[in-house]
């Protein structure tokens, strides 16, 4: 199911099935979810429980067109609570719609569903708000939404069962939320797997879960710069609290902070004579495909290499064995170096390089 998930820059997104070990009583229920993405980079999702697939399947038609910019989760929900009202089949099932934007913006209603989970550094919490009776309630009361704005680096996860009760869960006897709180830094994906697995190894939860779980993911981090060696320092901090944020893993988040020094080093040391101040910009972007895309402009004309560098002027050595899609652009105004660090590459000393030694710049 993950594969039919949307690409979106801004939020990386991942399912789960949990296997419970059923007894018997819960034969027979469906759990389904639907996700659309809109052009803003916007995603909305809405799952539930149902008693069959057939159910299950009336419930997906109609959110046919789905999409978060024309279309809020309480209208979303109207649109399952008249396919409730037509089927008796449906009525008291749960679901939960809601939308998510790049910037962190929730908004969400749950009917007779548990409401989204948040993880982040400070624990995982259910949210409050937004709970209605489920669907086909003859005195249902007004579907109101509920809107929470989520930190980048906040993890939501959607957690759909066979056992659903109007409310919010007790947090401290619920197995996802133990199992969120010491993972909540990994990506959905790698978080997703790690749920599963803990999961498995609980013999005394018996619930069929679907998990769908979304990483709010930061802005890109851009900055113009003195062209100042002390600069770096400063460079360093900011890159890791934004790779925190981006869930990279340990090995992408040390590529990152080396080939980003040494394209900045590059910048600072080659393109401005030593008497001649200077500035350079330098951008880090998570791309949807997971990689991090880097960029290093300066605005000065880079020195002819000497003889011997020595020890030194291996930089782009570095960036050209270690990153992927590397460019080198010179103009009048400037050079630009562009590259893009991968987050699912094996440790170090584990990878074959690619045999690039010269490092320096063509002389302009």
């Amino acid at each position: 199911m993950g594969d039919l998930l949307p690409a979106l820059d801004r939020l990386a997104l991942a399912t789960a099935h949990l296997p419970g070990r059923s007894d018997g009583d819960e034969s027979g229920t469906v759990i389904w979810y639907e996700v659309a993405a809109g052009a803003d980079g916007s995603v909305a999702v809405a799952l539930g429980a149902v008693r069959d697939a057939d159910a299950a399947t009336q419930m997906r038609r109609r959110l046919a067109g789905l999409d978060p910019a024309h279309r809020s989760p309480a209208a979303t929900l109207g649109c399952l609570d008249q396919a409730a009202r037509a089927m008796p089949a449906l009525v008291g099932s749960a679901a939960l719609c809601l939308t998510l934007d790049p910037d962190g913006v929730l908004r969400w209603i749950a009917a007779g569903h548990a409401p989204p989970l948040v993880a982040g550094p400070d624990g995982a919490r259910y949210l409050d708000g937004g709970q209605v009776e489920p669907l086909g309630h003859a005195g249902r009361t007004p579907a109101a939404e509920a809107e929470e704005s989520l930190a980048a680096g906040t993890t939501v996860v959607l957690c759909s069962s066979a056992e659903q009760t109007l409310g919010v869960p007790t947090g401290g006897d619920d197995p996802v939320v133990a199992a969120l709180v010491p993972r909540h830094g990994l990506p959905p994906a790698a978080l997703a797997q790690a749920l599963t697995e803990h999961a498995g190894n609980r013999s005394r939860d018996r619930r069929e879960r679907t998990l769908f779980l979304a990483r709010v993911m930061p802005a890109p981090l851009e900055q113009r710069l003195p062209a100042d060696p002390r600069r770096l320092s400063a460079v360093r901090r900011a890159v890791a609290a934004w790779s925190a944020q981006a869930a990279l893993s340990e090995d992408a988040a040390a590529d990152l902070q080396l080939l980003l020094s040494e394209a900045i080093t590059n910048a600072v040391e080659h393109a401005y004579c030593e008497s001649e101040a200077g500035e350079f910009v330098y951008s880090v972007r998570r791309r949807h495909d997971a990689g991090v895309r880097v960029v290093v402009q300066d605005f000065g004309r880079w020195r002819p290499p000497p003889e011997d560098p020595g020890y030194r002027g291996r930089g782009l050595a570095v960036i050209h064995n270690l990153a992927e899609d590397v460019s080198l652009d010179f103009s009048d105004h400037g050079t630009q170096i562009a590259f893009t660090v991968p987050n699912d590459l094996p440790p170090l000393g584990e990878r074959p390089l690619k045999g690039v030694t010269q490092g320096w710049a063509p002389d302009r």
